[in-house]
């Protein structure tokens, strides 16, 4: 019965990943700070955000300096989780970048 509850569970996480919304935003890239992605809007407004997917990580390298400072249109994903106090908290995933031409 307990590995039924698992098997379920998975399936229905993988349902919900699939289907997941996305956001967008244009922002500037601040850098890899504190264990986060930092960009900022035209309006000086920072966003964090916590991951980012393999394909992503495999074309920019965000945790060098080269990409501070360049703009970008961010696709994003937000989940809540539980923090380690059992508080819900938002996670923010780079799905996809793209630098303006």
């Amino acid at each position: 019965m307990k590995s039924l509850l698992i098997v379920l569970f998975v399936a229905v996480s993988s349902l919900t990943t699939f289907g997941q919304e996305t956001s967008t935003m244009n922002g500037t890239y601040e850098g890899y700070i504190d264990g986060v992605y930092v960009f900022s809007d035209g309006e000086g407004y920072t966003t964090e955000f916590s991951n980012i997917t393999d394909d992503v990580a495999n074309e920019f390298d965000l945790n060098s300096e080269k990409f501070v400072g360049k703009q970008f249109m961010i696709t994003f994903t937000v989940d809540s989780e539980m923090d380690e106090d059992d508080e819900e908290i938002q996670v923010s995933t780079i799905v996809k970048l793209l630098m303006p031409m």
